[in-house]
């Protein structure tokens, strides 16, 4: 038994030495910076996504969480198209701006305060200017009424038309408890 623990010990050792020999086929050689990197996919995209230079649509979603942050459901109704497909922290939404209105109004009326702290913001246009989206990493602290309080870090993805929102799809992740 030991003489086998020895063996596969010396038989590992060796595979590592050689390992730092030969180049990985996954990612760059940090020493190489001419080494092509090698990705296991081939992207298959008609999109070809750019950082979209205008700063419009950032404006337009970063005043939609100022409006969050002061319970303000009228102003974010008007960035909101005439219909809106949600799927938030996976429960999904398909329908009016009136309906989501009245679902943004009934939970704000649960809160006592919002707070929301970007981190990091993109936006991106594809190469025909028929797709935009933003997407925000973010922060958000929050107290209901009865004074509890609860954070969630959030990623959203947002894609607008025309300057409104149409898709909002909204990830998070609960800080854990101690």
């Amino acid at each position: 038994m030991k003489t086998s623990s020895t063996l596969l010990l010396l038989g590992f050792a060796a595979s590592s030495l050689a390992a730092c020999n030969n180049p990985s086929p996954i990612g760059e050689n940090n020493n190489d910076k001419s080494a092509k990197t090698i990705l296991p996919y081939t992207k298959n995209s008609k999109f070809d996504w750019q950082f979209n230079p205008d700063k419009k649509n950032e404006a337009i979603v970063l005043n939609v969480f100022k409006a969050m942050e002061n319970l303000d459901h009228e102003t974010i109704g008007k960035h909101t198209a005439d219909s809106i497909e949600s799927n938030i922290d996976g429960v999904k939404f398909n329908g009016t701006r009136a309906q989501i209105m009245q679902l943004n109004k009934n939970f704000f009326a649960t809160l006592k305060t919002l707070k929301v702290v970007p981190q990091d913001w993109r936006s991106v246009v594809n190469k025909d200017q028929t797709d935009e989206w933003v997407s925000v990493w973010f922060s958000q602290y929050w107290e209901d009424k009865e004074g509890k309080k609860d954070s969630v870090k959030v990623f959203n993805d947002i894609k607008l038309a025309d300057g409104k929102i149409t898709v909002w799809n909204e990830y998070l992740q609960h800080f854990s408890k101690p």
